[in-house]
């Protein structure tokens, strides 16, 4: 190959790898970007059922239980609404990597069961924040427990998934390109 045709060949190769390269870090940018403001979220949500579950345990009366009730499903719902959006902002970037669109795939999943066991645990709150007499309250909270629990459990193993999710994707992205 004459000296000329391998220094284009050469070239052609350098750029095309410093713009697949390029192309790499941009979307993984995109990716890390929409999934920050999905954490910025998670934070404020957790300040807020801290909050709310403050407000459960010092009801004194029905009224204050299912105020405190009506407060921590509005919580979970706008959290469920959250998570929804952010699954579809996920579901929407257009990635070209594939190691991304498999980390995008995978992402959207968890971030829809996550909204779908946010929305079992608003459901569960409504059953004591509709209560109308003491004994309804009592004979309601077994099954808001029981629901609760299976939302509470279902959350912790959709977070360690999202964790393990997060690490690979940093690492993919801090990764150099090949």
């Amino acid at each position: 190959m004459p000296r000329r045709q391998a220094i284009t060949l050469l070239s052609s190769l350098l750029l095309l790898g410093l713009t697949s390269c390029g192309l790499r870090v941009s979307q993984c940018q995109q990716l890390i970007d929409t999934l920050s403001e999905g954490q910025a979220f998670s934070l404020e949500y957790e300040q807020d059922i801290e909050a709310s579950l403050a407000r459960f345990s010092s009801a004194q009366n029905l009224p204050e239980l299912k105020a405190a009730a009506a407060d921590h499903m509005s919580i979970f719902q706008k959290a469920s609404a959250r998570s929804s959006q952010l699954a579809q902002d996920i579901a929407a970037l257009e990635l070209e990597d594939e190691q991304l669109q498999e980390y995008q795939t995978q992402y959207t999943a968890v971030i829809t069961q996550q909204s779908a066991a946010l929305t079992t645990a608003k459901d569960a709150t409504q059953l004591l924040a509709e209560v109308e007499s003491e004994e309804a309250f009592r004979e309601d909270f077994g099954r808001f427990q029981a629901q609760t629990d299976s939302a509470y459990s279902a959350l912790q193993s959709i977070d360690a998934e999202e964790s393990q999710l997060i690490d690979g994707i940093n690492a993919y992205c801090e990764s150099p390109a090949q």
